[in-house]
């Protein structure tokens, strides 16, 4: 038994016999190496892809700007000709130096601010109540010219302004009496003109009413503004309807104001030379502008002396 235990265990140590390589086949020559592998023929690289041209973004051209057509709503170009310190003044730029001629206070704020203030009036700082009495009386003024003109034209009795008091308080007016009673008309007058200031000033609240286009009104929407050019509910028509609009219409009515003004000084200068209305006297001037002119008017007679 221990024998055989030996001889196992000889068996499992022993080291298998090595098979002998098989002898390389003789050729012509002697041994013949093996033929060596052909390497697999390398794999052409892909072709690299264009790159994609860049598109490139189309700019459009700027629409053209429109041209203003004149309408107020248009204008606000024009605001740089009556506003700022760019605007127009009472001189050209070669006769006036706006740094040193134009006073402080009259910055280009204010519509029709043409820097003409001779007397100082402003410098007292209330030159915004001294606009408010102008343009206040510029509306009168450009109320009381056709209200002077065209009755006398048409010649309604009393319609000469320098006799219409004398005709109603005459009672040649053609009316009935109540419509000529002087106390009657001054009554109505002060009721109105009360009135009217109290609602301007602030005052009184202003009534409720209605505006055909806008409907009904009240007091409340003409809270914060002006009180001198409100709009609002008092433009019928909407012609402020920007601010750029109400701008521009301010310098026009103030300038039209002035204009008026200045025709009510010669309404009143002419009734005094002449004793006439303006209608009569531009009637005459125009059928002999020569001899019916201011010079003749006003000249002195003389009586030729040898």
């Amino acid at each position: 038994m221990a024998a055989l235990q030996v001889n196992a265990l000889f068996k499992k140590v022993a080291p298998a016999p090595a098979k002998k390589a098989a002898p390389a086949k003789k050729g012509l020559f002697g041994a013949k190496p093996a033929p060596a592998k052909k390497a697999a023929p390398a794999k052409k690289a892909a072709p690299v892809k264009k790159a994609a041209p860049a598109k490139t973004k189309v700019v459009k051209k700027a629409a053209p700007v429109k041209k203003s057509s004149g309408k107020p709503s248009q204008a606000g170009g024009d605001l740089a000709k009556w506003y700022g310190k760019n605007r127009r003044f009472y001189l050209p730029s070669g006769l006036l130096d706006p740094a040193t001629d134009v006073p402080s206070y009259m910055d280009g704020t204010l519509a029709g601010d043409y820097g003409f203030d001779p007397l100082k009036l402003g410098a007292d700082g209330k030159i915004n109540d001294y606009r408010a009495a102008e343009v206040i009386h510029a509306r009168w003024a450009m109320l009381a010219i056709p209200g002077i003109v065209i009755p006398e034209a048409l010649g309604i009795p009393g319609g000469v302004w320098t006799e219409t008091g004398k005709v109603f308080l005459d009672g040649e007016a053609g009316r009935p009496e109540i419509l000529q009673n002087p106390i009657i008309f001054a009554g109505i007058q002060i009721a109105l003109f009360a009135a009217v200031e109290g609602y301007r000033s602030g005052k009184v609240a202003p009534p409720e009413g209605f505006v055909p286009g806008k409907g009904k009104f009240s007091g409340s929407d003409f809270a914060g503004l002006d009180p001198i050019n409100p709009g609002g509910p008092l433009d019928f028509f909407n012609v402020a309807s920007t601010p750029e609009d109400l701008a521009i219409l301010k310098v026009k009515e103030i300038k039209n104001g002035r204009l008026a003004m200045i025709a009510m000084l010669g309404v009143f200068v002419q009734g005094l030379t002449t004793g006439e209305g303006p209608a009569a006297n531009w009637g005459k001037h125009v059928a002999d502008p020569f001899g019916y002119n201011f010079v003749t008017i006003s000249a002195i007679e003389r009586t030729p002396v040898l």
